[in-house]
């Protein structure tokens, strides 16, 4: 699951959601952040959950995953 913009929301600690981030994680869900919306918003490190990944651009991986065969579901 990968975030940017908006997006970054679910991953902030002072939002509710760490128990079905831990829960999607347990699953095997890669939880990845966006670098680029950290840096345009001004969001650091500190303000997310520790156990999620990071990429460089949210819209580049989901692009390298897709060529690898992985499916884009939007919500």
């Amino acid at each position: 699951m990968v975030a940017f913009g908006g997006g970054i929301t679910v991953f902030r600690r002072d939002q509710p959601y760490e128990a079905e981030l831990l829960a999607l994680k347990e699953k095997g869900v890669i939880l990845a952040q966006c670098l680029n919306t950290m840096r345009e918003r001004k969001v650091t490190k500190e303000e997310l959950w520790p156990f999620l990944s990071f990429v460089p651009s949210g819209n580049g991986e989901l692009i390298i995953r897709q060529a690898q065969g992985w499916a884009i579901v939007h919500p």
